[in-house]
């Protein structure tokens, strides 16, 4: 059986198996190992929301051993001693395929497929690849170049990137059919953001929603949304966009949430972090209209 961690993990690491690697000093074969079952170990080692940790049976003696720091601690060190490497991918099978979407899915997608010997292009309505881990998760948690250089090891495969192209706008599934593309993968992400259902919530500009918020910021807007802000919701999106909102220098950054501060979804530590930032927040309290 699996080890509780491994259980716990999304994507079904072998997380006993890599890190212990990893305390052998064998980065590179602790990062080949996580690449069986995820292309972004150094990505999910700053960003993953770490259930495995949770599950560690470590923590019942003390602690739970850092699974997710270790995983991005390997592979930054593989990656800056060139010892981060793509495995040997199979015969080119002339087959072609399109992926709509250069989100964590669609990447996924190209990534297993080239290894396979599949042509694959993937077509992205932002001028850059990442999807929501580019224009979701702020920069200060993830950057931009560790997105670009796990990125560039999924291009070296052969993959080809098609960016400011939006199927149904610049493209169509008739021209892509003609091109030879024989199979379509859509993994168009969920850019949208839940809405309140409560009176005002459309009718002002000043209410963003933050995911909106999130991407415009991403894209290079700096623009304080005003010098002070309200969020509602406790997850990692709102701890996200608190937390964005104090780096842009707005002056009182309040988070409004519904229930108390222990069921809270957001990760325990972005909440501390947000804290430690001066974010505050206001506790079972639930906006009614605006």
């Amino acid at each position: 059986n699996p080890a509780p961690c491994q259980m716990a993990c999304p994507a079904g690491i072998d997380v006993p198996g890599y890190v212990t690697l990893i305390g052998q000093g064998r980065d590179a074969e602790a990062v080949e190992l996580i690449r069986h079952d995820n292309p972004f170990p150094w990505i999910c080692g700053l960003v993953c929301t770490h259930p495995c940790e949770f599950m560690c049976v470590r923590g019942r003696v003390d602690e739970p051993i850092a699974i997710k720091d270790l995983k991005g601690f390997a592979s930054e060190r593989a990656m800056f001693e060139h010892r981060y490497e793509n495995p040997e991918k199979a015969q080119d099978n002339s087959h072609k395929v399109c992926i709509i979407g250069a989100g964590p899915g669609g990447l996924t997608a190209a990534y297993y497929l080239a290894l396979k010997g599949y042509r694959v292009t993937v077509i992205e309505a932002l001028p850059m690849a990442g999807g929501m881990m580019m224009v979701g998760i702020p920069r200060f948690r993830l950057p931009r170049e560790v997105i670009d250089r796990e990125v560039a090891m999924i291009e070296e495969l052969g993959v080809e990137f098609r960016f400011n192209t939006r199927l149904g706008t610049d493209v169509t599934f008739e021209q892509l059919k003609r091109e030879g593309f024989e199979a379509f993968l859509v993994a168009i992400g969920a850019h949208s953001s839940f809405k309140m259902r409560i009176e005002g919530e459309d009718r002002y500009a000043q209410v963003v929603d933050a995911v909106d918020f999130l991407r415009r910021v991403a894209m290079g807007e700096r623009h304080l949304p005003g010098k002070r802000v309200a969020i509602i919701g406790g997850g990692n999106v709102a701890m996200d966009a608190a937390r964005t909102c104090i780096r842009l220098g707005c002056r009182e950054v309040k988070v409004i949430y519904r229930r108390t501060h222990s069921e809270m979804p957001a990760n325990e530590e972005e909440v501390i972090q947000a804290e430690e930032e001066g974010v505050q927040f206001m506790f079972l309290t639930m906006p009614v209209k605006i």
